[in-house]
């Protein structure tokens, strides 16, 4: 992992209609990014208002990850902008991104016998708040998430899942006090999690996004994120195929394009998000 992306991380088609009765947090119009000869994205406009929890679905190597590197900053476009509150990503310096956007990247490289509370704690470098008021946050965080058995634990004596359960709420502990304007990105959350937390997550992702946080996540289980997601926007080979309401992207068609899989779609109960199964 870069130094930027590093210090971002702990700092840290078709496009919708603007809504008029929320602010847009996240855009992006008409990106592009290439490495060599190779488009991982491909021309990708799309944005997040406040209040939304959006996901990013489509297979491996569809773009989702370099998508979401481009929105935070870490690649800069080869086309088109990525605006941040209204603003060109790249014209705000990191220590004010860091104060409006949190990341949670793929993978998180930490293998310093740190205490829990002490990863974290450095979720609140970017506020400079003060030893008292982040040590009140990080002990917030710590009760919400479910983690005061292990805050005291050397983080790398961890499991997986409890790692990325810690990682959560560092993240989330960056942008605590200003849910109505936090702006959170993250790839990947739930993989290492069990189907406990995975819920979990989504519930508090929920609870954030009522409060006005703006959520943009790369989810690989398509039900998960049918079932708590406002929008999906489906990926492949770095191209919008589509973006919407979960059973307006959740389609027969959509899945066997993207995925290649033949999968029944089941919304049998008009009060429940639509299901997959193959």
């Amino acid at each position: 992992m870069n130094g930027n992306c590093w210090w971002t991380v702990f700092h840290l088609s078709h496009c919708e209609p603007e809504r008029e009765t929320r602010n847009l947090s996240v855009q992006t119009k008409n990106c592009e990014f290439s490495i060599g000869d190779t488009h991982l994205v491909s021309g990708v406009s799309l944005s997040v208002t406040n209040g939304e929890v959006v996901s990013l679905i489509g297979a491996n190597g569809a773009g989702k990850s370099s998508l979401l590197k481009l929105i935070s900053g870490e690649y800069t476009a080869t086309r088109g902008n990525v605006f941040l509150d209204g603003e060109i990503i790249a014209d705000i310096d990191l220590d004010r991104r860091a104060r409006k956007l949190a990341v949670l990247p793929q993978r998180s490289m930490l293998d310093f016998p740190f205490l829990v509370h002490e990863v974290i704690e450095m979720g609140r470098y970017p506020q400079m708040t003060g030893i008292q008021t982040d040590r009140k946050v990080t002990s917030e965080v710590v009760a919400r998430l479910g983690l005061d058995d292990l805050s005291n634990r050397v983080f790398t004596t961890l499991s997986g899942g409890e790692r990325q359960r810690v990682q959560i709420a560092r993240v989330l502990a960056q942008l605590w006090e200003q849910p109505e304007t936090a702006n959170y990105l993250f790839d990947e959350p739930t993989a290492p999690l069990d189907l406990a937390h995975q819920l979990e997550f989504f519930k508090h992702m929920r609870s954030l996004a009522e409060k006005g946080s703006a959520i943009l996540l790369v989810v690989h289980d398509i039900n998960l994120a049918a079932r708590f997601s406002d929008r999906l926007i489906l990926l492949k080979d770095g191209k919008l195929i589509a973006d919407g309401v979960p059973e307006g992207v959740i389609t027969i068609e959509n899945m066997k394009l993207v995925f290649n899989v033949d999968v029944n779609i089941l919304t049998s109960n008009p009060n429940q998000a639509v299901q997959i199964t193959y």
